[in-house]
């Protein structure tokens, strides 16, 4: 958890001068939500590490302001042609899939560690050997893990509906046997995948998370 903390640490300094520097209501909003959004990444980077953890950085902070549509537009009116464009979808989504499956690895062995942590918390305090403060410690650092992973999760839901539709509005227009269509679908189901794993993480870390309430 050290590394982690320490990134964490950077991330909220990084966020406060971010949103000390700003003069009007607007400016601060926008700061601010910036400001959480790189803390978020960084968080993410911190568990996934080095360029994986900048892709997955990349996608949280969306929200309820993103749009499929303008998304994907914005994405097309890169490339000359509809392959250009559908491969470059396909390896824009494997470098997500391959980061997601690393980030899902290494919550898994945060995971385990945490779980043990917890239940030694748990045990000394319930020998009167700690106080609940010590409880309410590791709590904060695990909820927010759990923020962060909500986070991400809300992310690659956004990348999942921009390439289902993207799916949904190309395959009319291609073969039945069309291999980019053939290639993008696989990906999408391993995101799935990816997502799935992502949430039974975050329903663990909130076991965890149960188990040192007092």
């Amino acid at each position: 958890m050290k590394t982690y903390k320490n990134t964490l640490a950077v991330a909220v300094m990084s966020g406060v001068l971010m949103t000390g520097c700003v003069t009007t209501d607007g400016d601060r909003t926008r700061m601010e939500g910036a400001g959480f959004g790189a803390l978020i990444g960084a968080v993410v980077g911190g568990i996934a590490g080095g360029e994986e953890g900048a892709i997955l950085g990349a996608l949280v902070g969306g929200g309820a302001g993103f749009l499929v549509g303008n998304e994907i537009a914005k994405r097309k009116q890169q490339y000359a042609t509809t392959e250009q464009f559908l491969d470059a979808e396909i390896a824009h989504v494997q470098e997500i899939n391959t980061a997601t499956a690393r980030y899902n690895q290494n919550l898994r062995n945060e995971i385990t560690q945490l779980d043990r942590d917890a239940q030694h918390l748990r045990n000394q305090y319930n020998a009167g050997r700690i106080e609940q403060s010590a409880l309410a410690s590791k709590r904060s650092d695990l909820q927010k893990q759990l923020a962060t992973n909500r986070e991400l999760e809300q992310g690659l839901v956004n990348e999942l509906k921009v390439q289902e539709r993207i799916l949904s509005e190309e395959r009319p227009a291609r073969s039945a046997n069309d291999p980019y269509i053939a290639r993008l679908e696989n990906e999408v189901k391993v995101l799935q995948q990816n997502l799935s794993q992502l949430r039974d993480g975050s329903s663990q870390l909130a076991s965890i998370d149960q188990r040192l309430s007092v």
